[in-house]
């Protein structure tokens, strides 16, 4: 086990999966319920149900390897080990580009909430500007969550949507489900293809590998623990919804839901939550972001001078980052932004269960003596997530596509990119940092 792993072995399997919960419940509930519900009617349910099996497949690899490969970087350094250097760079790549995507969205929906919250009628845009610059100050001030206030944060908005689902199943009526597959089987499946992204803050937890304690046995569990019981809250969330019998369905659904449901006050709360779990999720993502580049400069994958470090932070990525999520905020619609977000994570996930099937094909080789998470059902499970993923590629929007290839070609240009004398010595105080 390297030194990175001993260096914080302080975050608990709770605190792990309350900051996969943490980073999972925000827009992918607040926003999508509704957006889903319009495009693949009560059966939206399958579509967050189906989904969550699917990711399951992935989850698997991501926990086998986690549990042999305990360091901070996910699937960037599962990718790196298993498969080789290049494609540990694009698996880290497209880690980054997801995350900073994904923060694009969640900051939108945190707009729309915050104009709910707030009663007033700005342009979304403005409220998830102004986060972006806000949470980028405190980053590059070196603040970011502690394990403690997180499990607060996801208890607290998790407390509400719960009361906000029971409000739900006590109103439900089989009328509200009927009829169940109004749009068909293309709905539940474009319906898949919207939330598959909801989902990717599992990998959070492999992320923070190097803080959790015991990770080799912790990092499996939380992984599928958080998947389990977000699964179980977006569905709780998408019945609550049909059960108020909304005219229409859009982004803020939720909100309106909840209103009927429970009222004024319960619509308050709603908001509330919303915009503090958004803004978390979002704080989470740039932190996640941050860390995979702290990993691949340290593993000399990008220049140095990209991740120069001030309050132990990479102040260049996070620059960069917020420059990225800034416009997209800007010119992307949510659709587009979701579809984008999905290319790049799909994209991280192929390889990581590549990697994982590696892994199995050669267990022979691995020390009698070392625990691991064992696969099972052998490569079953990752050729799955493999073909699962593809199948999600393909049927996601050409124009999308091809911007995730482009955004992964720009990357393999930074990958080439000779670094500067003053670059090399970043790197140094990053291994430094990391203990390495």
């Amino acid at each position: 086990m390297s030194d990175s792993v001993k260096r914080s072995e302080g975050l608990s399997m709770f605190a792990a999966i309350a900051f996969a919960v943490g980073t999972m419940v925000g827009a992918g509930v607040f926003v999508l319920s509704g957006v889903v519900i319009n495009v693949a009617g009560p059966a939206a349910i399958l579509s967050y149900l189906f989904c969550g099996v699917i990711v399951t497949f992935s989850a698997l690899s991501y926990a086998a390897l986690a549990s042999i490969f305990p360091e901070d970087g996910g699937g960037y350094l599962f990718a790196k080990k298993m498969i080789g250097d290049y494609p540990g760079f694009i698996a880290g790549w497209a880690m980054y580009i997801s995350l900073l995507i994904a923060t694009s969205f969640v900051l939108l929906g945190f707009g729309i909430y915050l104009n709910l919250l707030l009663g007033i009628n700005l342009d979304p845009r403005l409220g998830a500007l102004g986060a972006i610059v806000l949470l980028t100050a405190l980053n590059l001030r070196g603040i970011s969550e502690a394990g403690k206030l997180e499990v607060a944060m996801v208890v607290a908005k998790v407390s509400i949507l719960i009361l906000f689902i029971i409000g739900g199943v006590i109103q439900i009526q089989r009328t509200s489900f009927e009829p169940f597959l109004s749009q068909g089987t293309g709905g539940v499946f474009k319906g898949m293809t919207m939330v598959f992204f909801a989902y990717m803050g599992f990998q959070v937890i492999s992320m923070m590998g190097g803080e959790i304690k015991e990770s080799s046995k912790t990092v499996p569990k939380a992984t599928l623990a958080s998947i389990g019981i977000v699964t179980v809250i977006y569905i709780g969330v998408v019945i609550a919804v049909l059960s108020a019998n909304l005219p229409a369905y859009n982004s803020e659904s939720v909100f309106d839901a909840a209103v009927v449901l429970l009222g004024t006050h319960g619509g308050f709360f709603v908001a509330l939550a919303a915009t503090i779990s958004t803004l978390s999720a979002a704080n989470a993502n740039i932190i996640g972001a941050s860390r995979v580049t702290l990993e691949m400069a340290c593993e000399k994958q990008i220049p140095g001078r990209l991740t120069r470090l001030k309050n132990n932070q990479p102040v260049n990525s996070i620059l960069l980052g917020a420059g990225i999520t800034a416009l997209l905020i800007i010119m992307g619609s949510l659709d587009s932004i979701v579809n984008l977000t999905n290319v790049a994570i799909l994209s991280t996930m192929i390889l990581v269960n590549l990697s994982a099937y590696m892994l199995i094909k050669q267990e022979k080789k691995m020390p009698p003596e070392k625990n691991y998470f064992k696969m099972p059902m052998g490569t079953l499970f990752p050729i799955f997530g493999i073909v699962s993923c593809i199948v999600m590629i393909v049927n996601l929007p050409i124009a999308s596509v091809t911007l995730g290839i482009a955004a992964l070609l720009i990357g393999s240009v930074i990958y080439v990119v000779e670094d500067t004398p003053e670059g090399e010595k970043v790197v140094e105080e990053i291994r430094d940092l990391l203990g390495r």
